[in-house]
């Protein structure tokens, strides 16, 4: 019984609609004679008899759908007296496969690997089209954190995959050792943007140099989350990818004593715990951040606290660089004492790091970064000696040379004093300074 309603419901539905296009070269017939008079006319009339007539014209309206359904023959559909022709190019008409092979990959890059996975069933072409599809999105929410479903899944999608095909591959996993695997088939099929994320409310996944290799003169992207990384692993990031440009970091275990690729634009080390001291040289670095974890967890109390140093080389074409870690110790190389080794930095934001050793790190940087027009200072919030005495006594009478700063911006804990003192030194000495701000925590 509902679904003769429903039937019934769309057919009187469609006849509206087909009686109402009928209708309407009538209507538009008469649409100039209307449109001149309808200001004169309609003002005459109360807004209830315009009403009324309204609802008799749909009334009349649906009687006269009422009575065709009632003429029509039994089982008999309303599409059915479409003439042939017609009918046939409502049914032949499919435009989304009459889209280029490219606009289709663009709109599967859209989709998770399942949704594309899914296309195939509809044709030939279509199996061709996600067996190629330039973007694989894999997650293993999507599987309800089923790890044997995911992992059948994943292995069969890349088997199956069209070779050198590839331009992006996203993976998120939970525990699976077959990732570094799939990893490494990525970098097999010439993929351009990799990024790999481990659940991160479990432990780090350690990535097998023995299973992958990041070797790929294709590469240019890579994003790694909740991971660790030795120094066999990370070398071929440093030597044999020729191609890559950006490298992000984030929650990760790293056991790397240097980076430095000649072609690296863009270097992320984000809330990661260094296991040995880190080396910085990137002739080509454009940003670099640096940021340490603000607060400690529970999934963290496993391993051991480490405080490694992070020395900074030679960076000619860094533009903007943040190393607001507050406990972490940066230091620079022996370079700096005879050429400026930032000459293009113009932003840059430091930590409390930055004030030890009588302010000779900050004035350090001040000196070798003759372009710099913004600085961002974050003091640490939790301190011992929260007014900060002996290091306000320093800054009396300190000078340095920031001809070309125009801002400054200090973050601290409310009631440091050591911020209207920096503020001040600031003032003193940076000629062009046009704005200063004080911001708390």
């Amino acid at each position: 019984m509902g679904d003769s309603l429903d039937v019934s419901d769309y057919l009187r539905r469609l006849s509206l609609r087909m009686l109402k296009l009928e209708t309407e070269p009538i209507q538009l017939g008469h649409q100039q004679a209307v449109d001149q008079s309808s200001e004169s006319k309609v003002g005459q009339y109360p807004t209830s008899m315009l009403q009324q007539q309204t609802s008799c014209d749909q009334q009349s309206l649906c009687i006269q759908v009422d009575t065709k359904l009632q003429e029509m023959p039994p089982n008999e559909h309303l599409l059915d007296q479409v003439p042939p022709r017609s009918q046939k190019k409502l049914c032949m008409d499919d435009r989304l496969s009459d889209l280029p092979d490219t606009i289709l990959h663009h709109i599967m890059s859209l989709l998770s690997a399942q949704e594309v996975a899914r296309t195939c069933i509809l044709s030939k072409r279509w199996k061709e089209l996600s067996a190629s599809a330039p973007c694989l999105d894999i997650c293993v929410d999507k599987f309800g954190m089923d790890r044997v479903r995911f992992s059948e899944f994943v292995a069969h999608l890349l088997l199956s995959r069209a070779p050198n095909s590839l331009h992006t591959f996203r993976l998120h996993s939970f525990a699976i050792d077959h990732a570094s695997s799939w990893i490494n088939r990525a970098i097999e099929l010439k993929a351009q943007v990799l990024e790999f994320t481990e659940y991160i409310r479990w432990e780090s996944f350690y990535l097998d140099p023995q299973l992958m290799a990041f070797a790929s003169q294709y590469l240019k992207c890579l994003k790694l989350t909740n991971v660790t990384l030795d120094s066999n692993a990370f070398e071929p990031l440093n030597h044999a990818c020729p191609a890559l440009e950006n490298l992000q970091l984030s929650q990760c275990f790293l056991e790397v004593p240097e980076i430095c690729s000649a072609s690296l634009k863009k270097l992320d080390i984000m809330e990661c715990s260094l296991l040995m001291n880190l080396q910085i040289q990137t002739p080509r670095l454009v940003s670099l951040r640096f940021r340490c974890l603000q607060y400690k967890c529970s999934s963290c109390s496993r391993y051991p606290v480490i405080t490694a140093a992070v020395t900074l080389c030679d960076l000619p074409n860094a533009e903007n660089i943040d190393l607001s870690c507050s406990g972490r110790q940066v230091t620079f190389g022996r370079e700096i004492q005879k050429f400026p080794m930032y000459g293009k930095l113009t932003s840059i934001s430091l930590g409390e790091w930055c004030l030890s050793d009588k302010f000779s790190r900050l004035f350090c940087l001040l000196r070798h970064s003759p372009e710099l027009k913004e600085l961002t200072l974050k003091l640490e919030v939790e301190r011992q000696d929260h007014n900060g005495e002996d290091e306000i006594r320093l800054m009396v009478g300190r000078s340095f040379s920031a001809e070309n700063l125009k801002k400054v911006t200090i973050c601290c804990a409310e009631g440091d004093a050591r911020a209207a003192m920096l503020g001040n030194m600031f003032r003193a000495n940076a000629t062009s300074l046009k704005e200063m701000h004080i911001k708390h925590y």
